[in-house]
């Protein structure tokens, strides 16, 4: 009933801003006066994240060539939606021709993406909204994505066991899905194997290393664990580099990153599912680029993921570097 009442509070704060034009008088402190340039702008679920900046390097691909310019602007962290709430009505400020947006928090987004939809086309990338209508959506398959890392995993430890799937942000609609989709599998073709929960982040300071050390103390008898994104597969890698002896829990992390590709190389992770955020960025704005010119496109484009494991590492360092984060 508590967790009724928050989306509530949410939904509301977040449409009085927007309605309200609070939100406009904090974008003009930003100096969001009018543009007759061709703008699409980008707004990610936040810039102080590597991940995110190869989605960046995909939007610029995604308009080379032709007259539009992209404008990209977040907020630091992933759980700060008010400040995508402001990018936004700051886009709209601009006159911008179009808004490439990935959702933050996937309820408190929904009425101001929806209101700017109604005045210039809005394409979403890497996580729905909780009510998306029609809005073309750019973005890995999160579920069946969940479902192939519940595979692995189960594989991994012969169809039996206690697995830890440790959760990112709530109404982070992306990772959600992944977690939806590790269980529904678990569930249906896995009945011996136990799955237990982390409780879903507040914020993006989470420790998801000393998260993961403490549940890994609570449930000793872990066979594996499943993590959702990047934050939480290196808070997980940590944790078991430095407090267990990492080939006696197996490990199916999110994304990539150096410090990831370093331990499926030592053998601490068996296996990562890789995204494709450069592609992501690019396919976004070639969707937005699609909708200005009235031409027809998908309401979904799904991006596929690849499994990245020892014995392909090398293969695919050299084919997907950027992906990996290398």
């Amino acid at each position: 009933m508590r967790r009724g009442w928050i989306a509530i509070g949410i939904l509301l704060l977040s449409a009085a801003l927007f309605s309200a034009g609070l939100v406009r008088k904090l974008a003009s402190l930003r100096g969001s006066e009018p543009s007759s340039e061709r703008i699409i702008a980008v707004i990610p679920k936040a810039v102080e994240n590597s991940w995110w900046n190869q989605v960046r390097l995909g939007a610029l691909a995604g308009a080379q060539g032709t007259p539009y310019r992209v404008v990209w602007n977040g907020p630091a962290l992933e759980s700060d939606h008010i400040s995508q709430i402001i990018f936004l009505e700051h886009a709209l400020a601009r006159r911008s021709a179009a808004v490439v947006i990935a959702p933050n928090d996937s309820l408190a987004l929904s009425r101001p993406v929806e209101e700017a939809a109604a005045r210039i086309p809005c394409v979403l990338i890497d996580s729905p909204l909780a009510e998306t209508g029609q809005l073309p959506l750019v973005a890995t398959d999160n579920y069946r994505a969940g479902e192939l890392a519940a595979r692995l995993l189960a594989t991994a430890i012969d169809g039996r066991g206690k697995v830890l799937v440790i959760n990112h942000l709530r109404n982070s609609e992306s990772t959600e899905e992944r977690a939806r989709g590790f269980a529904a599998a678990m569930a249906d073709d896995y009945p011996e194997i136990r799955v237990v929960q982390s409780p879903y982040a507040e914020t993006s300071l989470m420790d998801y290393r000393a998260q993961t050390a403490e549940l890994l103390a609570r449930h000793p008898d872990t066979a594996a664990v499943f993590a959702v994104n990047l934050e939480t597969s290196e808070g997980v890698c940590r944790a078991l580099q430095r407090e267990y002896h990492a080939r006696k829990v197996k490990f199916v992390g999110f994304d990539s990153s150096a410090l990831l590709v370093g331990s499926l190389a030592d053998g601490g992770i068996e296996a990562l599912i890789v995204q494709n955020p450069f592609e992501i960025g690019r396919r976004g704005v070639r969707r937005a680029l699609d909708a200005l010119e009235n031409r027809q496109g998908e309401v979904f484009t799904a991006i596929p993921v690849f499994v990245v494991t020892r014995r392909n590492l090398e293969r695919m360092k050299r084919k997907f570097p950027a992906a990996l984060g290398l």
